[in-house]
């Protein structure tokens, strides 16, 4: 079943956020938080298949170096319990045409009766419509 609202959740969720005119990208990651990856403009979304979690990131970058990026975020996660938390993240990424290969390192602060820190890592490939 959380698999099934992972699905419509990332299926839909571009469809409530994105404006008649933005850059909608989808695709899937590998790593501490595998499943669907979005991106809609500047911010991206992920959406755990594995083990149930949402994360909402804004991503920022320079001119200088527009493949190195940053970004912060949080993210609630349902593993044993439901944990929220803040992220910050690093990463880079590669983009010929329509798709995009991305790693990133991902420092997370859950909170919450098993609050912990986490260095977390995705490794994935997005299409961009």
């Amino acid at each position: 079943m959380k698999k099934i609202l992972a699905l419509v959740a990332a299926l839909t969720l571009p469809a409530v956020v994105t404006p008649a005119h933005a850059e909608l990208g989808l695709g899937y990651q590998l790593g501490s938080q595998e499943g669907v990856s979005l991106g809609v403009n500047r911010w991206d979304v992920g959406v755990g298949i594995d083990k149930f979690s949402l994360s909402l990131d804004r991503r920022f970058s320079t001119r200088e170096f527009p493949n190195l990026y940053f970004g912060l975020g949080g993210q609630v996660e349902d593993s044993n319990g439901t944990q929220v938390g803040l992220r910050g993240k690093v990463g880079l990424s590669a983009r010929a045409g329509i798709a995009e290969l991305f790693g990133e390192a991902v420092p997370t602060a859950t909170f919450g009766d098993n609050g912990d820190l986490e260095l977390n890592y995705a490794l994935g490939f997005r299409i961009w419509f």
